[in-house]
């Protein structure tokens, strides 16, 4: 069945009419990222991890998977869960859709299981397989009594997809295709989407099984893209994925509302900043109200109630019970929700001072169907730098060397406000490698006091200019992380507006990390008004793509910045009573940081500046526990938790 054959029903989610961010005449772009650095990281930090999917037997026989199939991958996280998929190629994630129904989709790309590109490649000329997506076996013969299935019992697949969201273009050369597996083991194509250079809403996709032979006890279904080898580019988005019976092909809603998005930042203008800082003055950085979208995939009108509790320390700042915004969630439609903002002042602690929070949704006497994506966890972290972005980079900045003579001279600078007096003392920089190697390219980092032009300055006014650098491709503890520069003079800096950025004396795209949503998830699609841009002697915040420069500068005592951990080897070095546990554990000494990572190595437990931590929500099992001192070395232990 080819995609004019299915089912297609439109999903009114908002999204912007186009989502490109090469623009025709620009003086500056973005490129697709080459890896997955959220993935690289997470196997860096879990060497021993793999993922396997689950073997499901049952008395020694092969059980397959019963009807209703459901995974809107709302509780995954990276990969996908393995009780449910045979493999883990596509990343699991809520950073480059736009609007899904729920929070969290497969997204497919051109990237193995590693995040690496497949067989080492980048070459846009070379076209191949990308991601796949297969799932265990579902019986389809009988169902849970024996009672065998028949084409009468209206069994239907049913999707969402997206092509881009906010990963680069793909073109009429990419496709994502459905495949079903018959009783004699051949998989037959039964949908397919072309590629398309802008991004679009969430589309709605539901294909009945009308054929007998997929009426079996293996029934599986993949999808699977074919695609330029370019790496973390040319992206599909997949979400809410159902097969199940009796069913409508034209009904095109769910008996569901989910959270949507992370919650906003607390702050107006940054996505972090030095909490010494941020006391200077609260009121001017605190944002009005905090902001979370939600969808709503019922055919009626939803009055979603909605609730969240903020902690520090194990300290509560914020805890509300659930309550009605002012209208309704329109059918199959998503609307901001907004909670009223909370005192952060009077916060004692060393950086970085990280608040947990939690936001809920329900409908007032009415059971959701499907639970899970109805609750969302995030931090909100104050350190030493002022942050414009999330710390995700979904591209890589700098200036086309495509549309711009390669012989002149180019800068970039980026504003901040600095709130109190205090020491700069070094410049973070995501770089990124991707498409094009820059890593000999030749720039000098500068900090400004003005720009000529902006703020009604009439000169520029330079007051540091380092020696010619090139890209630091950093690893923190193997993890791909900003790197740093430090400032090799003291620059005291009063309160006031400051530039930093960099110079370089030919054009090319030096490739430094884009975050698409501007760490803002409230409007992810705006340009930020503080980046500029010099080129043929003007400065200009013109033709900017939408997103933020990952670029941060650092204040205060200066500290080592994203180094390795010297990690201790003998486990019993870490001591932890009593153990096993059920409730509180205690350790040895204070640790600035504490990590419990469960047996598929995943963090269940983290925690900063104590020692003790309380475990009584954690399963029996065991678990490794990882401490690092303010010296920067790493002890570890095991723990086992054996609750009564």
């Amino acid at each position: 069945m080819q995609k004019t054959q299915a089912y297609i029903l439109r999903y009114t989610f908002l999204v912007g009419a186009t989502l490109l961010s090469y623009l025709v005449n620009a003086q500056v772009s973005t490129y697709p990222l080459s890896e997955n650095v959220v993935i690289t990281n997470f196997k860096s930090d879990h060497p021993t991890y793999q993922w396997k999917p689950i073997a499901r037997n049952k008395f020694g026989n092969k059980d397959t998977l019963s009807l209703p199939f459901f995974d809107d991958f709302a509780t995954s996280s990276i990969y996908p869960d393995s009780t449910k998929w045979l493999n883990n190629q596509v990343f699991i994630n809520n950073q480059f859709p736009i609007y899904p129904p729920t929070f969290n989709v497969a997204t497919f790309d051109v990237l193995d299981e590693s995040g690496t590109p497949y067989n080492n490649t980048i070459n846009k000329d070379y076209k191949s397989a990308g991601d796949s997506l297969i799932s265990q076996p579902i019986n389809l013969l009988t169902d849970t009594f024996g009672t065998p299935y028949s084409l009468a019992d209206s069994i239907m697949f049913s999707f969402f997809f997206q092509p881009n969201g906010y990963g680069y273009h793909l073109n009429g050369e990419d496709s994502i295709r459905l495949f079903f597996k018959a009783d004699n083991n051949l998989w037959f194509q039964v949908w397919s989407s072309g590629g398309v250079a802008s991004s679009a809403d969430f589309e709605h996709v539901i294909i009945p099984l009308l054929n007998p032979n997929y009426l079996h006890a293996d029934f599986q279904f993949m999808f699977t893209t074919f695609s330029r080898q370019v790496g973390n580019a040319n992206h599909w988005h997949v979400d809410y994925v159902l097969l199940d019976k009796d069913r409508k092909s034209n009904e095109d809603y769910y008996n569901d509302y989910a959270i949507q998005t992370t919650p906003t930042s607390l702050l107006k203008d940054y996505n972090s900043m030095p909490y010494e800082h941020y006391l200077v003055n609260p009121s001017s950085h605190m944002l009005d109200s905090v902001y979370v979208y939600v969808s709503n995939l019922y055919n009626l009108d939803k009055n979603i109630l909605i609730s969240h509790k903020a902690d520090y320390n194990g300290s509560s700042l914020v805890s509300t019970s659930p309550s009605a915004n002012s209208n309704n969630v329109l059918a199959q439609n998503n609307a901001e929700r907004r909670l009223a903002m909370y005192s952060i002042t009077g916060l004692v602690g060393n950086d970085p001072i990280v608040i947990n929070r939690t936001i809920a949704i329900e409908e007032d006497g009415v059971l959701n169907e499907n639970e899970d994506n109805d609750k969302i966890e995030a931090k909100q972290i104050f350190h030493d730098y002022y942050a414009y972005d999330d710390g995700t980079a979904e591209r890589g900045f700098g200036f086309d060397h495509n549309t711009n003579p390669s012989n002149i001279e180019g800068e970039i600078a980026y504003k901040f406000t600095l709130e109190k007096e205090d020491t700069l003392y070094a410049i973070g920089t995501f770089f990124n490698q991707s498409v094009y190697d820059v890593s000999g390219r030749r720039f000098s980092y500068r900090i400004w006091k003005s720009l000529a032009g902006v703020d009604g300055s009439p000169i520029d006014s330079i007051i540091y200019v380092s020696e010619e650098q090139t890209p630091e491709y950093n690893d923190e503890n193997g993890r791909r992380a900003f790197s740093a520069h430090m400032i090799d003079s003291t620059l005291l800096l009063s309160p006031g507006t400051y530039f930093i950025g960099w110079h370089q004396k030919t054009i090319y795209n030096l490739n430094v990390g884009w975050d698409m949503n501007f760490g803002n998830r409230r409007n992810p699609n705006t340009k930020n008004p503080n980046l500029y841009y010099k080129i043929f002697g003007t400065w200009s915040n013109a033709d900017l793509p939408n997103g933020t420069l990952m670029m941060r500068p650092h204040f205060g005592a200066t500290r080592e910045l994203y180094a390795n951990l010297k990690e201790v080897e003998k486990e019993s070095s870490l001591k932890i009573y009593p153990n096993p546990a059920s409730s509180k554990v205690y350790l040895d000494e204070e640790y600035k940081s504490i990590k419990v990572i469960n047996s598929s190595g995943l963090i269940v437990l983290e925690k900063s500046n104590t020692d003790k931590l309380d475990v009584s929500n954690l399963s029996n099992g065991m678990y490794f526990v990882l401490a690092t001192n303010n010296s920067g070395e790493l002890f570890k232990t095991k723990l086992c938790i054996f609750a009564d």
